[in-house]
């Protein structure tokens, strides 16, 4: 085993362990395991090495668990752990060939340290080790890699009956929001129960507030919810003594105050023995003038509430400070005479303003004390109604989340519930150990750190305790140093890893000198020294030298010229890039540094933001996350202005502010310019209200998706050149998305629009909505230091890295308590949380929580210094040098500060450098591509006749404002007769029966008779009343009510006889007219000497379904127009089909006639009223202006592919017969009337077919 001898004085326990530091070799994976690994110590590395061991060694893939902080390590993690068994498995299979001493041999030479484990292990089983890592790498889909909340996730609802928690709830994204709306509601109930004075005082005092300033306390005390939370007490507010006191103070009279001019007027007699250091710049001499004369004189005109105004705060702040020094009795200079002094502070003016201010400050405690009690409140009602009101909604959070498990595993149904998890999962990994809260580690040692558990199955807990940064978020480090105690009173083993591989050695080395100055970090965190690991790094050559003083430091003499200072000094650098004398010595070549290898960190964004203006100002590219939501964009209310017009096309002050958006492209001039016209807004306002119709009908995608298109909105967008196209590009892309997301859930147009306005509205930090990265983002890269942890930067510039520490908005005060555990029996620290009010809390207490404050203040810096790979350049602003926090905790100042060869003082820069221009490269990079594909592969999609033949000529005879919905009906492919057209007609000479004429139109109609005459027997006419009236009854009762409402109007106008007979036989008479219409269309000779009526059931099909298989290419859409072209067929152009491989349809009717095999298409299309309008040549214009031909054409290419699979003897000129189109509205059972029949020549069939070709060429013959 290798180790080292470390001292545990991180723990209670002053005895000594042997630790290891070589985790991969040395682990066994039973019992518990602590594995403390620096900043970039390799703990990825180690991880995923760990894992291959567990899975060659006792586990598989589905029985181990591995957590890490966030989504992104744990995608990083699982990455990691294939690729490093793929590696052992490439490297295991070229020894199979090896004896077990060569092997041996290999382990002993070998420097990868799992490697050579393995080797040694498995010496002898080299076969076995090969097929296992086979078998793992197939089954590591079934590994759990992921976070501890989703973990939780997962547990809940896999042991869902284990644990008693059935009921499902999704995992909501706004928490925030119930959390306002809860802050929201008890602090309105707890308003109204208070008295009204007490009300209006703390009103007037600014101790009532708004939801915003209670969040940040609720929220952050959510984070801590199993901690202590101590109750203040609430302290009845007298609100009668502070009036009695102000009108006291009211009834002072100037003159009164006059009587002591001697000592405040400026030339007064004893002026000159005034404290001037207490009070300074004639503070004395104005308030006895101007402050205290205005008190008084507010309160007596506006009442004694109004002293609590914010307007009197400067005059409240005077007459407070002179109690304070009256207190003090440091009114006057210690060589004042004592007759003075004493005449000052007996006088009966001086002795009342005390007594007065007194009570008020008692009354004003007694605010500060309420308001404290109020956050206390909605804090404690807030978490015990947040889970109430999720479970109502069906929702939960990732932190109920975890307290629901913690709670469902105790007690004994809870410890069969970690059991049945234990033997699930026997292994878990616990990574950014750290940075877990109470409720996680509760869960955790439940379940794999119970005694009785605990030797069964394994647990490794990894983490650097020196970065435990997040306490903002529930992270806590008694909670570690718990857990630790816990661990090592268990018999669990210690790993350290001290090789630091992130960073080249010289700059471990001067880092790693600077922390070991003051190891003590706080909160029980002792730096363990470090040292640099075997990982190479590319040689850093500056003037020749390899990085010379890799830590540096600049001092500023004004702190208001740092971000300014760090861009000149990045512009400094990246010339000397450009001239060559800093460059990184790569294995291909010498490489000069450039921006992407700089990084800017500060512990706040206002340091960012500063540096980043300067930065922009010298031209320097920057990249920084966006912490941005896009709903704060300008595209995102573009686009809400844009729903708005679509909801409301015809408000045109709603269209106008669309239109000026960005998308639509119009700028105040073009409108202008476009109201001068007749026409107007009417073109948009057509379109917008066209975009609602096929919203409300085919869903919001479909028509936002047709709006972009129309108005060529991405065009629009990048036009004009701009720094945020692609931000713009990007954002909208993005809202589109979750508006199509959303529009799932909220259901309706109204409903998706009020979503939208809400977010915009009040737009969070969800991260489904925060702004996405560019895919040009490059350059210095500024961030937090919070957002740095876990990553390398070559360069990094630590802004403000001396600067005082304070902690702003201070809401909780964190302490602790010796408790007794019941469960052990023995004492330990509890984390104890209360409202931040210094006049309630004990000094004690305050003291802790600013020593935990400033160790993680300490961790910070740790984080901020160990970012770096190559050199790091800290910003001092400290001119006094009395600074003792940030890395001044360790350099130290004056005689005491650090000094170490690889560190120095850099200059700073006394003029702006100038930008160098890059040369360019004498030797272009050859343009290397591929060959441009001669065939493209598309998804296996399909298409149809319909989709096919949506050509504008069709499009042009439909109502622009009547969209249909994207369905496949028997009768979409119907069109009818313009009505304009039919109304210019002259009178009929040879009427169509009225039935006929009148029976509505569209789709719905055309359904009804496809029905009809698929059901019907062709000969047996017994029952073809009875199936009418059921399907206009059952099926289609609103066609019914419009036919019978077209018979009254025509029908029942006659005497008041005549129409109470037709009314009591209108449905008689309809149906008998219907069915005789059916007669005569079945009477109709369609070929010679043949008619539908001829057929039995058995010698025809009706609505005969269809897949036609297509060549695996682009269907060759036209060829096939060329082809009808040739025969002289003409027809609008077609639809491009380019993903289609499979053609559906239906037929409506096959059908044999004794010789051939035919098809029949029903069509209800109206021509016209009069028989003439279908006559053969009138069918058959009808057909070139629907593209029928093209339907027919590949029905009976489809009929000819099926009888060539059914017919044994099939030839295609004896058994293929034709296409017989029926507009049934024109047949009368005569000749020519109402149909037309196309049988195309064989060679026509054949050269379709083989255009329209087969998915799979040579089985060709076994697909229709």
């Amino acid at each position: 085993m290798t180790s080292v001898n470390l001292s545990l004085s991180n723990t209670a326990s002053s005895k000594k362990k042997q630790v290891s530091i070589q985790p991969i070799e040395d682990m066994h994976f039973a019992g518990l395991h602590w594995i403390e690994a620096s900043a970039g110590t390799g703990k990825t590395y180690t991880l995923s090495s760990l894992m291959v061991r567990i899975f060659l060694e006792k586990y598989l893939p589905s029985q181990v668990i591995a957590t890490t902080f966030t989504r992104k390590a744990a995608a990083e993690l699982k990455s990691r752990i294939r690729s490093r068994l793929q590696d052992t498995f490439h490297y295991f299979e070229s020894c199979r060939e090896l004896t077990e001493s060569q092997v041996l041999n290999k382990a002993q030479q070998e420097t990868d340290p799992l490697f050579s484990k393995l080797l040694k292990t498995f010496a002898s089983q080299v076969a076995y080790a090969c097929e296992r890592l086979k078998l793992v790498i197939d089954q590591l889909d079934e590994l759990f890699v992921g976070t501890l909340d989703s973990f939780s996730q997962k547990l809940l609802r896999e042991f869902a009956f284990e644990s008693g928690k059935i009921e499902r709830a999704e995992i909501t994204d706004d928490e925030k929001s119930y959390t306002y709306q809860l802050i929201h509601d008890v602090l309105r109930a707890w308003i109204q129960k208070q008295p009204q004075d007490i009300v209006d005082s703390l009103m007037f005092a600014g101790e009532l507030h708004g939801v915003d300033y209670y969040a940040s306390t609720v929220e952050q005390s959510l984070n801590f919810a199993s901690a202590k939370f101590v109750e203040p007490q609430f302290s009845t507010v007298d609100a009668q003594s502070f009036q009695q006191a102000i009108e006291q103070l009211s009834q002072i009279q100037l003159q009164q105050l006059q009587t002591l001019e001697a000592y405040y007027l400026l030339d007064g007699d004893y002026y000159k023995f005034c404290n001037g250091t207490k009070f300074r710049s004639d503070r004395f001499h104005r308030i006895f003038t101007k402050s205290l004369p205005q008190i008084i004189q507010t309160i007596q005109q506006q009442g004694y509430k109004h002293y609590l105004s914010s307007g009197l705060a400067v005059e409240k702040s005077d007459f407070s400070t002179l109690i304070k020094v009256l207190r003090e009795q440091q009114i006057f200079k210690k060589a004042a005479p004592e007759h003075v002094q004493l005449g000052f502070y007996q006088h009966p003016i001086v002795q009342q303003l005390l007594s007065i201010y007194a009570q008020i400050e008692v009354f004003e405690n007694q605010l500060l004390g309420t308001n404290t009690f109020l956050k206390y409140y909605l804090a404690q009602e807030v978490k015990q109604r947040l889970p109430q009101v999720l479970q109502q909604k069906g929702e939960t959070t990732f932190a109920q989340q975890i307290r629901t498990l913690a709670e469902a595993l105790q007690g004994e149904q809870g410890q069969r519930f970690a059991t049945f998890v234990h033997a699930r999962y026997p292994l878990i990994l616990v990574d950014e150990f750290q940075d877990t809260n109470q409720d996680q580690d509760d869960m955790l040692a439940q379940i794999w750190r119970h005694p009785s558990r605990v030797k069964n199955g394994c647990m490794i807990m990894v983490g650097d305790r020196k970065q435990a940064i997040y306490g903002f978020r529930g992270g806590d480090m008694l909670t570690f140093l718990k857990a630790h105690q816990d661990v090592f009173g268990k018999d669990g083993n210690e790993y350290n890893l001290i090789y630091n591989h992130r960073s080249v050695k010289p700059l471990v080395e001067v880092v790693d000198a600077l922390f070991q100055r003051q190891m003590d970090f706080g909160e029980q965190v002792i730096y363990t020294p470090v040292q640099a690991g075997s990982r190479p790094h590319p040689d850093l050559l500056d003037q020749g030298q390899i990085n010379p003083q890799p830590l540096r430091w600049l001092k500023l003499a004004d702190k208001q010229l740092e971000a300014e200072q760090v861009a000149w000094k990045i512009r400094d650098l990246l010339n000397q890039g450009i001239q060559g004398s800093l460059l990184f010595k790569e294995k291909s070549a010498q490489r000069p540094l450039d921006e992407n290898d700089i990084a800017i960190l500060s512990k706040n964004h206002d340091g960012l933001d500063k540096a980043q203006a300067a930065l922009e100002f010298l031209g320097i590219r920057t990249n920084r996350p966006s912490k941005k939501s896009v709903f704060e964009s300008q595209i995102a209310h573009d686009v809400g202005a844009v729903l708005t017009a679509i909801l409301h096309p015809y408000h045109e002050a709603k269209v106008k502010r669309a239109v000026l958006s960005r998308m639509m492209g119009l700028s105040l001039k073009d409108l202008i310019a476009l109201e001068q016209h007749a026409d107007g807004l009417s073109e948009y306002i057509e379109l917008f209200d066209q975009v609602r119709e096929i919203w409300l009908n085919q869903g919001f995608l479909t028509a936002w998706q047709y709006l972009l298109n129309q108005c060529a909105v991405w065009k629009k967008l990048v036009e004009k050149r701009s720094r945020d196209n692609e931000r713009v590009v990007v954002n909208l892309r993005h809202l589109t998305e979750l508006l199509s997301q959303h529009s799932e859930t909220y259901q309706g147009a109204q409903n998706l629009y009020h979503w939208y306005l809400k977010q915009l509205t009040a737009p969070m930090e969800r991260e489904w909505e925060m702004e996405r990265k560019l895919s040009n983002e490059a350059g210095v890269q500024l961030m937090t230091i919070h957002q740095s942890k876990g990553l390398e930067f070559k360069f990094v510039f630590l802004l403000g890295a001396d600067k005082d520490f304070k902690e702003i908005n201070k809401t909780l005060n964190f302490s602790t308590a010796v408790q007794l555990n019941s469960q052990t029996g023995q004492t330990e620290q509890q984390r104890v949380v209360a409202i931040n009010d210094s006049n309630l809390l004990d000094k004690k207490d305050i003291e802790q929580h600013n020593e935990r404050a400033l160790a993680e203040h300490h961790r910070l810096w740790y984080v901020a210094l160990t970012r770096a790979s190559y050199r790091v350049y800290a910003m001092l602003s400290d001119t006094k040098e009395k600074s003792t926090t940030g890395l001044a905790f360790w350099r130290g100042q004056g005689a005491d500060v650090f000094q170490h060869i690889g560190s120095c003082m850099e200059d700073l820069l006394t003029e702006r450098p100038k930008a160098l221009e890059k040369p360019n490269s004498e030797d272009p990079l050859p343009l290397i591509a591929q060959a441009f594909p001669t065939q493209r592969f598309y998804p296996r999609g399909k298409t149809s006749f319909s989709a096919l033949a949506q050509h504008l000529t069709r499009q042009q005879i439909q109502d622009a404002l009547a969209v249909s919905e994207q369905k496949q009906d028997r009768a979409e492919d119907e069109i009818q007769q313009p009505m304009i057209e039919i109304i210019q007609q002259t009178q009929p000479e040879q009427p169509i029966a009225w039935i006929k004429a009148n029976f509505p139109m569209g789709t719905i109609a055309g359904n009804f008779l496809h029905e009809i005459f698929e059901h019907i027997d062709f000969q047996d006419t017994r029952y073809w009343h009875l199936e009418i009236r059921r399907r206009f009854k059952n099926d289609y009762s609103s066609l019914w009510t419009e036919l019978l409402e077209k018979y009254r109007l025509a029908f029942l106008n006659q005497t008041v006889e005549e129409n109470a007979l037709a009314q009591s036989n209108a449905e008689e008479t309809l149906l008998t007219w219907v069915a005789e219409w059916l007669a005569e269309v079945l009477s109709t000779p369609i070929l010679k000497n043949f008619q539908l009526k001829q057929l039995e059931p058995h010698q025809h099909l009706a609505e005969f379904p269809f897949y036609l298989s297509l060549s695996d290419r682009v269907l060759a859409i036209q060829r096939i127009y060329q082809l009808f072209d040739e025969y002289g067929i003409k027809m609008p152009e077609f639809n491009d089909a380019r993903s289609a491989r499979y053609l559906n349809g239906s037929i409506d009717l096959v059908f044999f006639d004794g010789q051939q095999y035919h098809i029949a298409d029903y069509k209800s299309n109206f021509l016209g009223a009069d028989q003439h309008n279908y006559t053969s040549e009138a069918v058959q214009e009808s057909m070139s202006h629907a593209s029928y031909w093209l339907q027919a054409a590949l029905y009976l290419v489809a009929l000819h592919r099926y009888l060539k699979i059914q017919l044994e003897d099939y030839q295609i000129e004896r058994d293929l017969g034709g296409a017989t189109y029926l507009y049934l509205r024109g047949m009368n059972a005569q000749v020519g009337q109402g149909y037309y029949f196309w049988r195309p020549t064989t060679e026509f069939i054949l050269r379709l077919d083989a255009i329209l070709g087969y998915f799979v060429e040579d089985k060709s013959s076994e697909i229709v």
